[in-house]
């Protein structure tokens, strides 16, 4: 059991060096901008915070770095000290997970649902030319901002006309009908 112990004692510091050096690697490429997520097709349910994995590569490379510092600071200790070497681990793997959840809550795509234009209030911006044909389009006023789409009508409406949106038509393409 001693052997065992000294061979923890021992990957202290290799696991503190390369723990950290791949954190620094991933901060200079982070702001270069190579640092983006990969995206899945699936679901795996592993104990995250959120949407957010504590099993990432990010949550195992803070939980290797500072395995290896806790290691470093209790490594007097025994086993005592590799228990806290690896307790430290786990909970930067948590802080992590939960530093990027929030960074996430943070993020807003923007988008705006083809469905939830329906009903809203809008002005003609380019001239619609009735007959349901395409070729106008409509500014959308929406809570906290304006999408402008391209709008069909069964009459001509000319440019600055109040209109509603009435139907998603899909493909960007929505029927609307002067607001009287």
């Amino acid at each position: 059991m001693g052997n065992l112990l000294n061979i923890f004692t021992n990957s202290y510091l290799f696991c503190a060096i390369f723990g950290g050096s791949l954190f620094i690697l991933m901060s200079i490429l982070t702001f270069v901008g190579f640092g983006h997520d990969a995206d899945c097709d699936c679901e795996v349910h592993d104990g995250g915070i959120g949407e957010v994995s504590v099993l990432s590569v990010k949550g195992l490379i803070a939980f290797v770095t500072f395995y290896g510092l806790g290691g470093l600071c209790f490594k007097n200790a025994g086993w005592g000290g590799w228990f806290l070497a690896v307790l430290c681990g786990v909970v930067m793997m948590f802080v992590t997970a939960g530093v990027i959840a929030m960074i996430v809550k943070l993020q807003h795509s923007g988008n705006v649902k083809p469905e939830s234009l329906v009903g809203c209030p809008g002005k003609v911006y380019l001239s619609l030319p009735g007959g349901n044909q395409s070729g106008g389009q409509v500014t959308v006023t929406l809570p906290n901002s304006t999408v402008t789409v391209q709008a069909v009508s069964a009459e001509a409406l000319e440019t600055g006309t109040p209109v509603a949106v009435k139907e998603h038509l899909g493909n960007n393409l929505y029927r609307v009908e002067k607001r009287i």
